[in-house]
């Protein structure tokens, strides 16, 4: 049992008055309490010297002792054991997270404000190459060798973008790179095999390159020989050579969009990227969507001819075209086109309009998938291929900017896209 403070200087106190009493009565009490504290002292500093011994050694028995020494021994003994149990849960927690983190089948690593490798997972062992303890507190730039791996570690903390490299060191693996803040000073790094996702992407990609090319050959030719045939028709043919003139036209269109589609889904870089100048390219499209409307349509274009816009020339003129195009196709005659170029709080901002037939509230979430019609006779009656919005999209995907689309069934539509407040020149 553990006695209190109060108890140890009680029994004190009664020693030593004691002692006192028993040296009045032999006539020397200054004696007897001198060697009384000397007698003390020395048995304090026996246990003290015990208590050393044993935190030199501590794999020895605690030793024992009387009074405050023993209950201080036996208070070491209970926090000793204490210990011993919290030690034992904590490596039984951390061999679980070891476990846990050993199954995951991505490279797992951790690394502090320096970039320095402070722990990593069985699986960066076997993708990275990584050992232990060598590799522990070596920068992680280092062990993982790639620029854009390094431009891309070198930037703010607060890492939220993903990068995909190829695998240092190792042919046809591809891997996928994601950051997250765990503590103020700390970085989870995880690197995940896409290896075959992206050999998959690389097919889709080469398949519709390569079949787009190998149907636009024969398509030009027929085309060619039907408008041939249009200029020396037959009249029973007429109707015929006019519906397959039409057909032609519109399956170029989808294998042109096709190989747009394809060609920004596979663009990592903006090397082609300058200040662009919209308003000419925006004249141009005017001229587009009069010989389409035919004067059946009231087309106003109100441009600020002095804002241009920072971005990739072909893609924009690509994307208004789209935007403009289908805007002229999806308004009956008699209605009214509003294009509008300004710049806006939000920045630069294209606003294309119109009094069409407009889209269902429910089908607008959905405008910019590939191949995605409101309506297949609506699709096959106005020549659309289901590609125009998802190039739009991808277009704007490029450039940082946003589509908003309002519409409205039976009333109209209008489709805006906002672009960053850097991206404009005045």
């Amino acid at each position: 049992m553990i006695r209190s403070w109060k108890s140890h200087a009680g029994r004190l106190l009664l020693a030593g008055a004691g002692i006192l009493i028993a040296g009045w009565a032999l006539g020397h009490p200054g004696k007897a309490l001198l060697a009384a504290l000397a007698a003390y002292a020395i048995w304090h500093f026996v246990n003290i010297c015990r208590l050393y011994l044993w935190i030199q050694h501590p794999a020895r028995e605690m030793p024992g002792s009387l009074g405050l020494w023993a209950d201080i021994f036996d208070q070491i003994s209970s926090m000793e054991q204490r210990y011993n149990k919290q030690e034992v849960r904590y490596q039984s927690m951390i061999d679980d997270f070891q476990n846990v983190t050993d199954a995951f089948p991505d490279a797992t690593l951790i690394i502090d404000q320096k970039a320095n490798l402070t722990w990593f997972n069985s699986a960066a062992s076997a993708m990275l190459g990584l050992t232990e303890p060598e590799d522990i507190g070596r920068p992680l730039g280092n062990l993982v060798r790639s620029t854009d791996f390094g431009n891309w570690l070198a930037t703010a903390e607060g890492i939220h973008s993903r990068l995909e490299i190829p695998a240092p060191g190792k042919e046809n693996t591809w891997l996928d790179i994601t950051a997250v803040s765990i503590r103020e000073n700390q970085r989870l790094i995880i690197f995940r095999d896409v290896s075959e996702v992206h050999n998959v992407e690389q097919i889709r990609k080469d398949f519709v390159t390569n079949i787009s090319h190998e149907l636009r050959t024969p398509l030009t030719v027929m085309r060619g020989y039907l408008e041939l045939l249009q200029d020396r028709p037959v009249d029973e043919l007429t109707d015929a050579i006019t519906r397959m003139h039409t057909q032609a036209i519109q399956m170029q269109s989808m294998i042109d969009d096709l190989l747009d589609l394809s060609r920004l889904q596979a663009v990592e870089a903006h090397d082609e990227e300058e200040y662009v100048d919209i308003a000419t390219i925006l004249l141009q499209l005017k001229e587009q969507a009069e010989e389409i409307s035919r004067g059946n349509h009231a087309l106003l274009f109100d441009v600020d001819s002095s804002l241009a816009l920072f971005g990739i020339k072909s893609d924009l003129e690509s994307a208004f075209r789209n935007l403009i195009v289908n805007a002229v196709k999806y308004t009956p005659d008699g209605g009214r086109v509003s294009i509008n170029w300004h710049d806006s709080d939000e920045g630069p901002t294209l606003t294309v309009a119109d009094t069409g037939i407009g889209i269902p509230r429910r089908e607008i979430p959905r405008l910019t998938e590939r191949f995605y019609r409101v309506g297949s006779d609506r699709g096959r009656e106005s020549g659309g291929t289901g590609l125009g919005l998802a190039i739009v999209k991808h277009v704007l995907n490029q450039h940082q900017a946003r589509l908003v689309i309002d519409s409205e069934y039976g009333v109209g539509s209008q489709f805006t896209c906002i672009f960053p407040p850097q991206r404009s020149r005045a």
